[in-house]
């Protein structure tokens, strides 16, 4: 019987030992995703066959699994019938998700014909040019452009690292901007990841950056390295009632803590037309295909 266990802080060395293994690009791919995810997606995991296996339940919804990790050659035709197994005699089918191209294409070729693989367009990760989000040059970002040219004419603001001097103030804010939602149980688990990150920064090893409006924090952004060639955008929160703080902060926060790294993950848009319009609209260099599979 295999015993899924709790994720926590203290299996942050196992857990980055395999994502190190190999250039992770997808945004799940950091012990931090799933450590301040834990509790709203049920995350557990176990190490089956020397693959790291976490496993998933998102409220009433079907459990899922992430693809195996491992710090060698995947063996799925191993280990993947054996996590089919635990499925089965917890009464569901092995469904996994975030599986991009590469292990897609590994996963039919060692088990071909047991896996029916389709699209998951909601959970494609957005990867965008360093260089572009620092300079914000041609006519495709006249319109940020326009945005932070305001903002800079119509407010004092500072930016700063995120430190132990500014983390409570980002934590008030936080609190300020939640008010009055407490029944939405979305922004409740966006509380708690909020308040997880930012509480165990330090441990967790993520950069942040906050930005004062008129004296106050009225903007943080927290990130971290996905691999040696990417950075990951992990949270971004913003008061909207400051026009164009989201593009100042995301400028600011790219230009000095990633302008070393070519590329920046900002995650996906979770199928919110919103959210698929703000990230389309700084023009990504290319999508991070992802797909559902159905084990059969």
């Amino acid at each position: 019987m295999i015993a899924f266990k709790d994720i926590e802080l203290k299996d942050k060395a196992l857990f980055d030992q395999y994502f190190a293994a190999r250039n992770y690009e997808s945004s799940e791919s950091t012990f931090t995703d799933l450590f301040i995810w834990r509790n709203s997606d049920q995350l557990k995991y176990a190490v089956i066959q020397d693959h790291l296996c976490i496993v998933a339940k998102y409220r009433n919804l079907y459990p899922y699994a992430f693809p195996p990790l491992c710090m060698g050659k995947s063996v799925y035709d191993t280990v993947l019938p054996v996590l089919a197994d635990y499925f089965h005699s917890e009464g569901f089918p092995l469904v996994l998700k975030a599986v991009t191209e590469d292990r897609k294409r590994e996963m039919d070729e060692a088990l071909p014909g047991k896996l029916i693989f389709c699209e998951d367009r909601s959970n494609y990760d957005y990867v965008y040019s360093t260089k572009e989000l620092i300079e914000l040059k041609g006519k495709k970002f006249r319109q940020k452009r326009n945005h932070i040219n305001k903002f800079k004419k119509s407010y004092e603001y500072q930016y700063e690292e995120l430190n132990d001097a500014n983390l409570s103030e980002c934590l008030d804010t936080e609190l300020v901007w939640i008010s009055g939602k407490e029944g939405d149980e979305s922004v409740l688990e966006e509380k708690r990841a909020v308040f997880d990150v930012l509480t165990n920064y330090r441990a967790l090893k993520v950069t942040g950056g906050v930005l004062r409006i008129n004296g106050s924090v009225q903007a943080f952004t927290l990130g971290e390295l996905l691999n040696p060639n990417m950075a990951v955008t992990h949270i971004e929160k913003a008061n909207t009632d400051y026009d164009g703080s989201f593009p100042v902060m995301n400028q600011l926060f790219t230009a000095k803590a990633w302008s070393h790294v070519p590329c920046i993950n900002r995650e996906e848009d979770m199928g919110i037309q919103g959210m698929r319009k703000a990230k389309e609209s700084y023009h990504p260099v290319r999508m991070i295909k992802k797909y559902t599979g159905f084990y059969v």
